[in-house]
């Protein structure tokens, strides 16, 4: 194929056919600084197109962008005739530019797959083996699967798994949300902090509260949750241990209430801080756990005392029944 190096006016080319597009939520700052100190040191490439403007970007999307926003009249382009190159050479060509000048995110991944799936129509087994690896996907079909359904987020959702470079398992999450849904999702989450696991918790507990009471997640997060979130008073990080402890309480109504009972009684036996008395995991069982540390053996007596005098008050007795 023959190309040749020219520059072209920017009002020739055809900037809204995203055909070859792959980048998403990019940051143009450092690119923008550099065409402005010393101008754009890789041309982008183009075809030459049959209607209107005169040629369509094949790569160097972000490029073409920072030089428009620069003023600039001109750009440098590798040209391509229109018969010299189809489709899937051209996106096959973007695809190792990008893959050899950049790491791409995973809305992009998502991006590239859902072309070559829906776009290019090629077969989900020569995906997975020739294209997911250079991506660094496992070629897994079900991996293949979640990847490609991404691009269908709410942009707002895509826009938090970029930024806060969430897992593909966490990503994929969200398609279990209907698409309103995800726009109050797309809300709540960036205004906490969310690790893997602690993002993981609150998904799940806002499916399965959602699926039970048949609530849209507007419905069930108005009110309580929506005042602690808006919370301008309060840290990420204290918002997001109230809002975990709120659906935590929301979808085990009767494990919250058998927790506050415990905790309560637990105050009246009057134990010192040294001793840890706590009920079986999730209350399933019929014996507590206590524990407990000395350093000297007038310490060791004093919490012996203590739980002594604590196994003559009724509330002992009842924190047991709490279990059975």
């Amino acid at each position: 194929m023959d190309r040749v190096l020219r520059k072209i006016g920017i009002d020739a080319i055809d900037s809204r056919n995203q055909s070859f597009s792959m980048t998403f939520h990019p940051n143009l700052d450092g690119l923008m600084k550099s065409v402005g100190h010393v101008g754009l040191l890789q041309p982008i490439i183009v075809r030459e197109k049959s209607r209107g403007a005169r040629y369509q970007v094949i790569s160097g999307f972000k490029r073409l962008t920072v030089c428009k926003q620069l003023g600039l009249g001109e750009i440098e382009a590798f040209c391509y005739r229109k018969l010299e190159l189809d489709d899937l050479e051209g996106f096959h060509m973007a695809l190792h530019e990008n893959l050899s000048t950049r790491g791409l995110n995973l809305i992009e991944k998502s991006m590239i797959l859902h072309k070559l799936i829906h776009r290019f129509g090629l077969p989900k087994e020569s995906i997975a083996r020739d294209y997911m690896p250079l991506l660094g996907l496992q070629p897994n079909a079900k991996i293949l699967e979640k990847t490609s359904q991404l691009v269908e987020l709410r942009t707002r959702i895509k826009r938090y798994i970029v930024e806060e470079e969430i897992s593909l398992g966490n990503a994929a999450q969200f398609l279990e949300f209907a698409a309103e849904d995800q726009a109050e999702i797309g809300r709540l989450v960036p205004e906490l902090k969310l690790g893997e696991n602690t993002l993981r918790e609150v998904l799940t507990l806002l499916r399965e509260i959602s699926l039970r009471d048949g609530l849209a997640v507007r419905e069930l997060v108005k009110g309580e949750i929506e005042g602690i979130v808006s919370d301008a008073t309060i840290s990420r990080v204290h918002k997001t241990n109230r809002v975990r402890r709120r659906l935590r309480e929301m979808r085990y109504p009767r494990l919250t209430e058998l927790e506050k009972a415990f905790c309560e009684k637990r105050k009246r036996l009057g134990l010192s801080p040294g001793i840890s008395l706590q009920p079986p995991l999730y209350f399933e069982g019929d014996t507590l756990r206590v524990e407990f540390r000395f350093g000297n053996v007038d310490v060791f007596k004093d919490i012996i005392s203590k739980l002594m005098e604590a196994s003559e008050k009724k509330e002992l007795g009842e924190m047991l029944e709490l279990t059975l």
